[in-house]
């Protein structure tokens, strides 16, 4: 299903543009709808589905509170109770609830994991092209580094926590090229192990990013060292000179689970060099919904991620037509799903509760986000009549967030010196 399911998207990517035109149909509460297949799934009534959906919504609450309280027997018969009520075709709540029934089917677990491991780079491709979250984010932390870039530096050197798949970066060489300056990119190795099950191909990334370079006729130098390294020659850098400029990045939440630890770890040694000498920090932040000061009970925690996941479902579901229900399904497996996990988010509370969110402090001045980049964000997600909105915070409205429905799915925050 997963292969057939992404299958589907590529024909109809291929076929012509009707997923990006206004005119398409999209997916609504209905009594059936149909597979790729052309076969029917009958579903409940209206007033049946809002009954399921509230009965699921207290059952996952009540399941909270049973993990904070260490009840783990009643939560284990409370969730056999969600899993009996959940549908990968189901309406938000129990495609939500389909995903934590994992916590007590361990072999889906494991086969989601490895599907989501083995289908990551063509399926991210899929997903970059029909929703605005990477491209949202790696839009507002480009822009900002091309923005505040000084024209005298012959150089621009990033420093990406995670290069990943290389899609961010482009653009960048791009831009270099119309100035005329050379570029380079160090790649972040952190031994996370909760990373290993996206293995990244480095030489392969780097090769790709290196013949776009040549391409456009950009002098790029592409690398990968651990962060101690990265600390080490960050010391032994001369403070005067503006031939090499430094921009810090770093994107995580979106699509996969950083340690908050190792993320704090980088972003706080980018602090310190942008605090001293001139540069920029671009944080391009998925776990936006979780507020580590109203997050003291885990119940609060769980409550969080469940809105949040209700959001990227409904948000995700809106951008598909009605034929491609397969398909919706695949993508929501591999990326969604992995990451739907009560386990999971009970570890990620205990290491919020024991690790300081990052704060840039008074050490670095945010750099203020003008109209032209709102302008061109609400470009990159206006398609049609859809419910997402671009919006600018923080103290010194240096953060673009992308909102839907009012919640937050990434917010892109930007300091420089």
């Amino acid at each position: 299903m997963l292969i057939d399911g992404i299958d589907d998207i590529y024909n109809c990517l291929d076929e012509s543009e009707a997923l990006s035109s206004p005119s398409r149909e999209f997916d609504s509460p209905s009594a059936s709808m149909r597979s790729s297949e052309g076969s029917t799934l009958t579903l409940p009534g209206d007033a049946m589905q809002i009954d399921t959906q509230l009965s699921v919504f207290h059952l996952l609450k009540a399941y909270a509170e049973a993990i904070e309280k260490n009840q783990s027997e009643l939560a284990e018969v409370i969730l056999r109770s969600v899993c009996e009520r959940a549908s990968p075709v189901g309406e938000t709540w129990e495609r939500v609830a389909f995903g934590l029934c994992r916590d007590v089917q361990q072999y889906g677990s494991d086969y989601l994991i490895q599907e989501s491991s083995k289908n990551f780079e063509a399926a991210l491709r899929v997903f970059y092209q029909m929703f605005p979250y990477w491209r949202f984010a790696h839009f507002a932390s480009n822009s900002a580094i091309l923005e505040a870039m000084p024209n005298d530096a012959d150089m621009l050197h990033i420093v990406d926590f995670d290069i990943s798949e290389g899609i961010q970066w482009p653009p960048v060489i791009e831009a270099m090229a119309s100035k005329h300056k050379s570029m380079r990119l160090t790649s972040i190795c952190c031994g996370d192990e909760d990373i290993d099950r996206f293995p990244c191909r480095f030489e392969d990334r780097m090769r790709q990013l290196c013949d776009h370079a040549r391409s456009f006729g950009v002098n790029l130098k592409v690398e990968e060292m651990g962060i101690h390294d990265l600390v080490n020659e960050l010391k032994i850098k001369k403070r005067g000179g503006n031939r090499e400029w430094l921009a810090f990045n770093c994107t995580v939440g979106i699509g996969k689970r950083r340690s908050r630890t190792i993320v704090n770890e980088f972003l706080n040694i980018a602090k310190d060099y942008v605090s001293r000498h001139k540069g920029i920090i671009t944080f391009g932040d998925g776990y936006a919904y979780e507020k580590p000061k109203d997050c003291s009970e885990f119940a609060t925690f769980f409550d969080d991620q469940l809105t949040h996941y209700q959001a990227v479902l409904e948000s995700m579901e809106s951008g598909f037509a009605k034929h491609l229900l397969q398909a919706r399904m695949a993508m929501e497996c591999l990326f969604v799903g992995p990451n739907i996990c009560g386990q999971a988010w009970l570890q990620q509370w205990k290491e919020m509760n024991e690790t300081q969110h990052f704060d840039a402090g008074n050490a670095i001045k945010g750099f203020r986000v003008g109209s032209e980049r709102l302008l061109e964000a609400q470009e990159i997600v206006r398609d049609g009549d859809n419910l997402y909105e671009v919006t600018i915070g923080g103290d010194s409205d240096n953060e673009l967030a992308l909102e839907w429905r009012g919640i937050t799915l990434v917010r892109v925050s930007s300091w420089r010196n």
